[in-house]
């Protein structure tokens, strides 16, 4: 009977294991290194992107607000004028054409600003904040935010009383004759009356242009401090990362 010896193969030593091991590591290491790096270099490109963007719209929110300031500066003398009027009207000759005149110059379209917010909604709803490493600049990003939000919320004081002097301009003004073509290129209104030269009502439109006017001047107020936080974050902006 045959005995059959199994043949016997030498063992690995421990080495051979920590040598495979260590290799398996240094592979899975090396895959997770480069992986990062280029996550990372992904982040900073969308970095670099949302900070050219956002010197960008503090570019075209510089130039918009200086628009709307002078707007509303010539509004505000017209308010001026309107309610200075409305308290001493006598109902003489030519001041009903003055009335539609000056009524015409503060009724108009409401002269505001719709901040450039492009970057901005990116940043706070797509977690585009974190990117930002510079404190500086994302603590310019925050005030300038906060600036817009309180443009924002004084034209809601602007659009409410601009409402309701065009419902107290409905007591005197015939709005046909005012928004018709019958009227002179420079708004004379010869043929112009008014509805009713009622006291009271007069007084009314007057005290509404009146506190109109304060309104927007608050609001000027606000745009200017809007245009100084443009002008800082695109400052801060071109320091922290070299904009050209």
């Amino acid at each position: 009977m045959e005995v059959h010896h199994h043949a016997h193969t030498a063992r690995k030593k421990w080495t051979h294991y920590f040598w495979e091991f260590l290799m398996l590591f240094l592979a899975v290491f090396c895959g997770f290194l480069a992986e990062y790096k280029l996550e990372q270099t992904i982040e900073r490109h969308r970095e670099k992107e949302f900070i050219i963007s956002m010197f960008e719209d503090a570019a075209t929110d510089t130039s918009n607000i200086n628009t709307v300031i002078k707007d509303n500066l010539k509004r505000a003398v017209y308010l001026d004028s309107l309610a200075s009027f409305c308290y001493q009207y006598q109902n003489k000759p030519g001041e009903s054409t003055r009335m539609y005149h000056l009524v015409k110059n503060t009724l108009y379209r409401p002269d505001l600003l719709y901040p450039t917010d492009r970057t901005l909604y990116q940043l706070k709803n797509a977690a585009g904040m974190r990117l930002i490493r510079k404190k500086s600049s994302t603590n310019s990003i925050i005030e300038y935010d906060n600036s817009g939000k309180q443009v924002l919320n004084q034209q809601v004081y602007y659009e409410n009383y601009l409402n309701d002097l065009s419902d107290a301009a409905l007591e005197l003004i015939d709005f046909p004759e005012l928004w018709s073509g019958t009227y002179s290129p420079t708004g004379s209104y010869v043929n112009a009356k008014l509805i009713s030269n009622d006291p009271h009502s007069l007084l009314k439109m007057g005290n509404l242009a009146k506190i109109f006017q304060g309104v927007i001047r608050q609001y000027v107020n606000r745009l200017n401090e809007m245009k100084a936080q443009a002008i800082q974050l695109s400052t801060v902006l071109k320091t922290d990362y070299h904009i050209d």
